[in-house]
């Protein structure tokens, strides 16, 4: 095979590398939600930061060992307006430390509202209960 052949042949297999490797970084932007990331109490929001989910969609928080939760409401709409004390709803996943509510039929919430819903949990550190924080977080309901 001719040098310049050989060129070209490199050149492609390159470009093909630099298109994978690019459309993993373009795919992943927007799931490191820094809010997260920089709290050590929170594992995962659920659903996550500006997803798009179905109307059963279950919505809750992963927190962190030594962590429990205080307080979950559920707003219909982005700006955590009327929000719904789902707390007493909220089903307890123990060793992964996961606080879940599922709406439903005889549920505070039978749906989730249409377009957008903000979330928001209230936690504290078992050691500390009076010490309490809070996160909040929008996701789309198609």
């Amino acid at each position: 095979m001719p040098r310049r052949q050989k060129l070209i042949f490199a050149a492609f297999i390159i470009a093909g590398l630099s298109m994978f490797v690019g459309a993993g970084l373009i795919g992943n932007s927007g799931r490191d939600d820094q809010s997260v990331l920089n709290n050590p109490a929170v594992d995962a929001l659920i659903p996550s930061r500006g997803d798009e989910v179905l109307q059963q969609q279950t919505v809750g928080i992963d927190l962190a060992a030594g962590y429990q939760l205080v307080r979950l409401t559920i707003s219909p709409d982005e700006n955590c307006g009327f929000p719904i004390d789902v707390t007493s709803q909220t089903r307890y996943v123990e060793g992964l430390q996961q606080y879940l509510y599922s709406p439903g039929d005889g549920q505070l919430i039978g749906a989730l509202s249409a377009d957008a819903n903000c979330a928001m949990a209230t936690f504290a550190e078992i050691a500390n209960p009076t010490n309490t924080e809070t996160i909040d977080w929008v996701f789309t309901v198609s």
